[in-house]
């Protein structure tokens, strides 16, 4: 079968605030690992002709998506869903199906398991695959191809005689390292670059899978942490090497599970790859002078904390199980090794009572010494003991995120935290952030004497351009 893997648009993407966008452009582009992994495995364990359509990183508008679609003719379609952008979802699948009606399409990613009848509520919708799909989805492909009947396929929603079945039994895999590589060949490579990189193209490595940790505003779909082995890491960093890439982004949701782990890979990174530069995402608690030291010394540039709040009060309220003296004596030590540090911040948490609150919130991130933070409005997404506790409080309508799948409408609104903050006072807080971080003399000049190339200065002029309201869009307002 001819199958065709999209990574949607997010044009039309549910927001917390109408007036304070970002672009792809603007923040960079990284690839849709997921479906790099479907079709990895596709190309490994079949004889299906794929190709991976990523409509963000190309910035294709839906017109060209149309016309790439009706040039390939499918006959499978596959996209991952996320709840925000199933708006943007469904147009594509309905120009799927104005186009080529007999094109089965099936959906996958953790929002289809969350809204299974809401999201096959939608007619031109064949098939969904709940959890990690790369071997149902070939199960499926492959009795389509044969003509065999699909009932007994588990983990999949479908049709049959007019009713709805879902085989909800979730996709997972234990051994992780049992899955071919990702189908880094079907991407656009070039395109994917980091707004707080060095302007380069950047490979980007998921490591491992899962996280273990409970943070009450999170609603990743797995705990259990899975890890690769190094040998399948540098594997997979030496196809983006032997095509002269040499910047990495590792993506996982916890790369520094234990410094021990970091050092390990660190180890491997010297012994194979001592001329790259490379960063990850991690947590503040497991950092040591030892494994920063260790990670310098392999190449690595800058660690992204995901810090959320500002008060240790407010960590404990939302689980992080990390204190303030962390932050700030995480940071410390990346900058006496001379790693730079990226840190994630949110602002509408329960416990921010007044602009006070949050302004204490970007005080504390100026103090901590970061080199780049960024700020978002809290989205309480259902399923996670936020929303729960939100829901409860009647602050939050319990229904928003099924009818918003039932019936999606374009730039929704999305339900945030309003207890004490409105979301014009966020939005406008949400400026403020940013300006007072960035636009300070100080940030500026440390900024510009970090230019090293033409890609990297219009990279960050790019950043500073959002920051000060030109790089964003507004978008019309739709309840």
């Amino acid at each position: 079968m001819k199958v065709l893997l999209i990574n949607a648009p997010s044009k039309y993407a549910a927001v917390t605030t109408a007036d304070w966008d970002t672009t792809a452009e603007d923040i960079g582009a990284f690839p849709p690992i997921g479906l790099s992994y479907v079709a990895g495995y596709l190309v490994k364990n079949s004889s299906h002709e794929v190709k991976i359509l990523d409509t963000l990183a190309e910035r294709l508008d839906y017109n060209q998506i149309e016309g790439r679609i009706k040039e390939f003719q499918p006959e499978i379609v596959g996209l991952t869903a996320f709840t925000p952008t199933f708006y943007d979802v469904l147009q594509i699948v309905k120009i799927v199906k104005k186009n080529i009606p007999d094109c089965y399409v099936c959906l996958g990613g953790s929002h289809v398991t969350a809204y299974p009848k809401e999201t096959m509520s939608h007619k031109e919708l064949d098939f969904l695959v709940h959890g990690e799909g790369e071997i149902i989805f070939v199960s499926l492909l492959d009795a389509l191809e044969k003509g065999n009947d699909i009932s007994a396929i588990e983990g999949i929603s479908f049709r049959k005689e007019g009713s709805v079945i879902h085989n909800m039994k979730k996709g997972y895999i234990n051994d992780i390292n049992s899955l071919p590589s990702p189908a880094f060949d079907l991407l656009p490579l070039d395109k994917y670059k980091s707004a707080i990189g060095t302007g380069n193209t950047v490979g980007t490595i998921a490591s491992s899978r899962g996280c273990p940790y409970e943070c009450t505003y999170c609603n990743r779909p797995y705990r259990t942490y899975r890890s690769y082995t190094n040998e399948r890491i540098l594997s997979e960093m030496d196809y983006f090497y032997k095509r002269g890439i040499r910047e990495f982004v590792f993506f996982d949701d916890m790369f520094n599970l234990t410094p021990k782990r970091v050092m390990e890979i660190s180890d491997a990174i010297i012994t194979k790859y001592p001329d790259i530069i490379w960063s990850f995402r991690g947590r503040v608690d497991q950092v040591t002078e030892e494994m920063v030291k260790k990670a310098k010394m392999a190449g690595c540039r800058q660690i992204l904390f995901g810090v959320e709040a500002a008060k240790d009060e407010d960590l404990k309220a939302i689980k992080k199980r990390i204190n303030t003296k962390q932050v700030i004596d995480s940071i410390a030590i990346c900058k006496k090794f001379g790693l730079e540090t990226s840190t994630n911040w949110i602002i509408g948490l329960p416990t921010h009572k007044s602009r006070k609150d949050v302004l204490h919130l970007l005080d504390f991130a100026i103090k901590t010494r970061t080199d780049y933070a960024q700020f978002n409005i809290l989205i309480p997404y259902a399923g996670t003991e936020m929303f729960d506790e939100g829901v409860k409080k009647k602050i939050l309508p319990p229904d928003f995120w099924n009818e918003y799948v039932l019936n999606p409408i374009p730039n929704a609104y999305i339900p945030i935290w309003e207890e004490y903050l409105s979301r014009e006072e966020l939005s406008e807080l949400l400026k403020i952030c940013y300006r007072k971080f960035y636009l300070r003399p100080s940030k500026i000049l440390e900024h510009v004497s970090r230019v090293r190339s033409v890609s990297q200065f219009k990279s960050k002029f790019r950043g500073m351009l959002t920051v000060m309201g030109f790089g964003g869009f507004k978008r019309e307002k739709t309840e």
